[in-house]
């Protein structure tokens, strides 16, 4: 096996960048990486996509994937969007 092969692999192993509860923040999080062009592969296990389809798509966590060649991006676009997310829940307008 060639070197250059090996390196492909290596770059196209999946890494999970993120595991997203709410649905809303899982949309957004993928129409991030559409717009950045990072491709990824999202995903519910065991009895959680059907579980979905029944009970809403809060009932169960979405774990997203990406490649180990864009994982150090992807990874900092969450914590980006998790930080000014988690901000602006706290900002007291009241005042």
């Amino acid at each position: 096996m060639s070197k250059r092969t090996k390196q492909t692999k290596a770059e196209n192993e999946l890494l999970l960048a993120a595991v997203i509860t709410n649905p809303v923040s899982s949309e957004i999080f993928q129409d991030i990486l559409k717009k950045e062009n990072i491709p990824f592969i999202c995903r519910q296990y065991g009895a959680g996509a059907y579980f979905k389809i029944l009970a809403g798509p809060a009932a169960a966590p979405d774990y997203i994937y990406v490649s180990s060649a864009d994982f150090e991006r992807a990874k900092g676009l969450y914590e980006a969007y998790i930080i000014t997310e988690a901000e602006t829940e706290f900002l007291d307008f009241s005042e």
